[in-house]
């Protein structure tokens, strides 16, 4: 298997067809920085980005999760980053939190059938 083949394939297909959800969450906005345009994928309205091109494609999900997916320019692997976030009612609540963070990025993870 060609590693940088299977890449572009997977970021051709997120660019062409993106998840409606993920982990349950309605993915809200794409936003395509090769193409440098962000689209909102319920009302279709798109605008351009004003940062340089580069290949890295964003998700935005409605309960606020982002997910980032960048290839590498020189070797055959892809990263992903996500971002999740809730509001800590107190610091008592931090380690369920936590866990209720780290269960959602599971969820990510296994939604988007990543390793």
């Amino acid at each position: 298997m060609n590693g940088q083949k299977e890449i572009a394939e997977m970021m051709s297909v997120y660019r062409n067809n993106p998840p409606a959800t993920i982990n349950g969450s309605a993915v809200v906005q794409q936003l395509d920085y090769e193409l440098r345009k962000g689209k909102n994928l319920h009302t279709g309205d798109s605008w351009e980005i004003q940062l340089p091109k580069s290949n890295v494609l964003q998700f935005i999900l409605a309960d606020g999760s982002k997910i980032s997916a960048r290839p590498s320019g020189t070797e055959p692997k892809i990263k992903f980053y996500f971002s999740v976030h809730d509001r800590l009612g107190s610091a008592a609540d931090f380690d369920r939190m936590n866990d209720a963070l780290g269960a959602r990025i599971g969820g990510i993870i296994g939604d988007m059938g990543l390793k």
